[in-house]
């Protein structure tokens, strides 16, 4: 990858970062008894992509009316309510899309349990990188 081509990435994960939330997709399909063991408020560690260590990250997963939900917290553009929720083996995958200069990128958070700790890899783009980290509940 080029040096112009990593200024670029650099850029737009910033922007993704820093943007406000678009519009929630559908809602989850996904019975709550499911995800069980993710409920609760987890607070996530993410690698920072212009270094210079972490930045935190508030994921809260709760049952609304039997279906599993999220919230997203963190970052300048506010909170962001996550319905696109599956689960993929023993992880639970959350899957939004966040909007910057004009476009919408879509973004895969995947959630795995360790012990008490949550390890999340998130990919942005798809494909074009991933961010991850790990935390534990509140």
């Amino acid at each position: 990858m080029t040096r112009q081509q990593l200024w670029t990435l650099a850029t737009v994960l910033s922007v993704l970062l820093l943007a406000g939330p678009a519009a929630a997709g559908q809602a989850s399909m996904l019975d709550s008894s499911e995800a069980t063991a993710f409920m609760g408020t987890w607070v996530i560690a993410m690698e920072n992509p212009r270094g210079g260590g972490t930045r935190d990250q508030t994921v809260v997963i709760r049952d609304e009316g039997g279906k599993a939900a999220a919230r997203i917290e963190g970052g300048r553009g506010g909170a962001l309510d996550i319905t696109d929720i599956a689960k993929d083996g023993d992880s639970l995958v959350l899957s939004f899309e966040r909007s910057g200069r004009g476009q919408a990128f879509p973004i895969v958070l995947t959630l795995t349990l360790d012990g008490e700790m949550i390890n999340a890899s998130q990919d942005i783009g798809g494909g074009r990188f991933t961010v991850s980290g790990s935390g534990k509940k509140q």
